[in-house]
C-alpha cells in the first residue's frame, strides 16, 4: 500500500506521525516518505531515523540495521557517520549476523581518525562480546562461536584472549566441533 505524500517539512512529516496510532503505519508511512526524490538529505537522515528506530521498537533488528546504515551514508560530519555505523553494526549482531557488523564497522573505521579508531575497535570488541554472550544464553551456539572466532582474531589483552579461547573451546565441544577444539588447543 503506498501512501500519497504531501508532507514537505520535517514538522509536517512528525505531525502526521503522530495521528498515526499504529507503529506499522508508521512504518509504511516512512517507507513511502522515503520513496519521494525531492527531499533534502537532512530530511532524510531524520526519515532514515525514525524509521530505524520504529523498526527497532517492532523487534525488527535487520531492518532497523539497514536503515541506520543508509542513514550513515548521507551523514554530513564524520561522527555522527562512525555513530550510525557503530549503531547498524549493534542491531546487526543482535540478529547474529557477524559478517553485516563486521562491514559496518570496518566502514566506521576507514572513516574515523586515529582517536575514533580506538573507539571503533572498543566497541566492536563490547558488542561482540555481548552479543556473543546473549546468544549463548539463549542456547544458539553455532551463532555465539562465529563471535568469538572474530573475537580471538582481534587485537586484544592475553586475559581476554584466555577467556575467550576457553568459551569457544567450550562452545565447539557442545557442538561436536572436535576437529575445531583441537586445532584451537594447539593455537596460542
Amino acid at each position: 500500500m503506498v501512501i500519497q505524500v504531501r508532507e514537505e517539512t520535517i514538522e509536517e512529516i512528525e505531525k502526521k506521525l503522530e495521528e498515526m496510532s499504529t507503529t506499522l503505519n508508521k512504518i509504511n508511512y516512512l517507507e513511502s516518505v522515503l520513496k519521494v526524490t525531492s527531499f533534502s538529505f537532512e530530511i532524510k537522515r531524520f526519515l532514515w531515523s525514525k524509521l530505524s528506530g520504529l523498526y527497532e521498537e517492532r523487534k525488527m533488528f535487520d531492518r532497523a540495521a539497514k536503515a541506520m546504515a543508509n542513514k550513515a551514508g548521507i551523514e554530513v560530519s564524520f561522527r555522527d557517520k562512525i555513530d550510525s555505523y557503530i549503531t547498524a553494526a549493534e542491531l546487526f549482531s543482535r540478529v547474529g549476523k557477524v559478517d553485516d557488523a563486521e562491514d559496518m564497522f570496518v566502514r566506521a573505521g576507514r572513516d574515523a581518525n586515529s582517536e575514533q579508531k580506538m573507539k571503533v575497535k572498543l566497541a566492536r570488541k563490547n558488542v561482540y562480546l555481548i552479543s556473543a554472550h546473549e546468544l549463548e544464553r539463549k542456547g544458539k551456539r553455532a551463532s555465539a562461536a562465529k563471535f568469538y572466532e572474530r573475537l580471538i582474531k582481534m587485537n586484544l589483552e592475553d586475559v581476554e584472549k584466555v577467556e575467550i579461547k576457553e568459551k569457544l573451546l567450550s562452545t565447539y565441544k557442545a557442538l561436536g566441533m572436535f576437529r575445531e577444539a583441537k586445532l584451537l588447543e594447539g593455537f596460542s
